[in-house]
């Protein structure tokens, strides 16, 4: 009976074990060591063998210094060792893509196709962060999230009032049932949150661009009010200027053109339409008049600089930013007043633009006044120089001195190129006829060099005593016909005395006027005399002094004195010697 008895009752204490060791099993296999860390992606798996947090106490892995442990954390984290971990050990990407793809296809959506996608690309900017991390950093304003290109993107997919609508039902939904949303509902899920998000995402959008906007606005004024100051006190130009119009009347003439008292300033650029004969223009003229003739006049361009740089500049633009940039200041103070008077402690929207306001006004203000003068400058300006100024645009006005620069100045290069290339020109032609001149003269120099020079020789060789070569002549009957002994000049002492030159010419006057014949040669059929030695005879002077003369190398037959005309007491003395 007892056996029987425990029967029943072992039954349901049997079943308690089971269920007891059923529910330590569970929390054996769930117990998980927290992660403060863990990857983006899907990574590759460490294969070991992991200890059950029961054991694990009585070993090496007891967690005995968690200080340390979070220490060492942080400090790969910081060094980037766990993004190195991802890069290097990430799983394949294939398998995980389809993965995801099937997962997301399977996700609910509410939103178009179009909008899902852009939502989707928009969350992809912003890595590691998941949805709903976004759409708070949206609502605190954070600066390093809410960028210009994130807002600029961001806005013309904000919900409307449709999809606002659909998605209203997972407005208080669990984070158990928002898990099954694509990310691009559960980012609109969160935004749609957010107290007054569209007007809230204008005013950050503003005050990302308001810095940018204000200093284009503020240097495109500043350069439009120093440009027409600049003019206004161009002293050079206005000489420029007076110079163009002495020329313009000059060429006008009487015509209905000439005499003109002023031109507009517009009329400086059709300089280049009046051609020269020689395929120059009236410009090129102007720049070569004020270079040779005026060249202090030049300073003008250092004078028309900040015109020319303000041509890209215009002041109707930029007034009419400015009322955009005033008035959507307007609507954010507007805003705060009446939906932000009290900023709360944990909304960084209202705090950063109440503040920026404040700074915003008071830079308008100051921008206000630069446009202000900027325009007054121009208008005056624009009359000045004989334009109007209601039909005329500043990005015109100045353009008008910006095209004549450029044109001034491509008529300069090309002027002294020209002036270069005649330079070059006359250079060669004055080189040539130099080399002409020099030709001529050496031709007519070089025979008379060759005749001094062969004197020069003759004469080294008489005062050196050398023998004159001559050449070898055949031996022709002496004539019986003895006359006298020629003389010598006596003034063949003087031959070593003097100069090479003159004293060549010297003894080619003496032979001539001691009757050295240069006449007309014998005729061939006269028999030609065999020529006379030369002798040498010293006559004894008073004095003691020797005199010597030559006598001519050539004597005709009917020259030579007859033996009835020698005396006979020379006749004599020629015997004995």
């Amino acid at each position: 009976m007892k056996g029987i008895a425990s029967t029943p009752s072992s039954a349901p204490s049997s079943a308690r074990a089971s269920m007891l060791l059923g529910a330590n099993l569970n929390v054996l296999i769930s117990a998980r060591k927290d992660m403060r860390f863990t990857p983006g992606t899907k990574m590759k798996q460490l294969q070991w063998d992991k200890l059950p947090q029961q054991q694990v106490g009585k070993t090496l892995w007891s967690n005995d210094e968690p200080e340390k442990e979070q220490e060492m954390l942080m400090k790969l984290q910081a060094d980037g060792i766990w993004s190195e971990m991802e890069e290097d050990f990430k799983a394949k990407q294939l398998m995980i893509n389809l993965m995801a793809r099937q997962r997301q296809a399977e996700l609910k959506s509410v939103l178009d196709p179009q909008t899902k996608k852009r939502v989707e690309i928009l969350i992809q900017r912003i890595k590691r962060l998941e949805p709903e991390e976004i759409a708070r950093k949206i609502q605190q304003f954070d600066q390093e999230t809410c960028t210009e290109l994130f807002l600029s993107e961001l806005k013309p997919v904000l919900p409307t009032p449709e999809q606002v609508g659909k998605l209203n039902v997972y407005r208080n939904a669990e984070p158990e049932e928002l898990a099954g949303l694509h990310p691009s509902d559960r980012l609109m899920v969160k935004l749609i949150q957010i107290d007054r998000l569209g007007p809230r995402i204008e005013g950050m959008l503003y005050k990302c661009k308001f810095e940018e906007t204000w200093s284009l606005l503020d240097d495109g004024a500043r350069k439009v009010g120093e440009a027409g100051e600049a003019l206004l006190q161009a002293k050079h130009f206005k000489e420029v200027l007076n110079l163009i119009l002495m020329i313009g009347n000059y060429m006008n003439g009487t015509g209905i053109k000439g005499g003109a008292f002023g031109f507009r300033v517009s009329s400086i650029n059709k300089l280049v339409d009046t051609k020269s004969v020689n395929n120059t223009t009236l410009l090129h003229f102007l720049e070569r008049t004020i270079a040779k003739h005026f060249p202090d006049m030049e300073e003008y361009l250092e004078e028309l600089s900040k015109p020319a740089e303000a041509y890209r500049v215009n002041i109707q633009d930029i007034r009419k930013d400015l009322g955009e940039l005033r008035e959507g200041l307007k609507r954010i103070r507007q805003e705060l007043n009446e939906h932000y008077t009290n900023i709360a402690q944990n909304d960084g929207y209202s705090r950063q633009m109440w503040n920026f306001v404040a700074k915003a006004g008071s830079k308008l203000e100051d921008l206000v006044d630069d446009v202000n003068h900027a325009d007054t400058t121009f208008s005056e300006v624009v009359k000045y120089y004989g334009e109007d100024d209601k039909n005329m645009t500043s990005t015109e006005f100045f353009a008008i001195f910006k095209t004549f620069v450029t044109s001034y100045k491509k008529c300069k290069n090309e002027n002294q190129t020209a002036a270069e290339e005649k330079l070059a020109m006359e250079k060669r032609k004055q080189a040539m006829a130099e080399s002409r001149i020099l030709r001529q003269a050496a031709q007519e120099t070089g025979p008379q060099e060759d005749d001094n020079a062969v004197l020069d020789n003759l004469l080294e060789k008489l005062r050196n005593g050398d023998t004159v070569g001559r050449r070898t002549r055949k031996t022709r009957p002496k004539p019986d016909i003895r006359g006298p002994a020629p003389l010598i000049n006596p003034s063949i002492a003087e031959v070593s005395s003097g100069a090479p030159g003159d004293v060549a010419r010297d003894m080619l006057a003496r032979l001539k006027a001691g009757g050295f014949d240069t006449s007309v040669p014998l005729s061939p059929t006269t028999p030609t005399p065999r020529r006379r030695t030369r002798r040498r005879t010293e006559i004894l002077s008073d004095n003691g002094d020797s005199q010597s003369e030559y006598a001519s190398p050539v004597v005709s037959l009917r020259d030579l004195p007859s033996s009835s005309d020698i005396p006979a007491d020379q006749e004599s003395a020629m015997d004995i010697q």
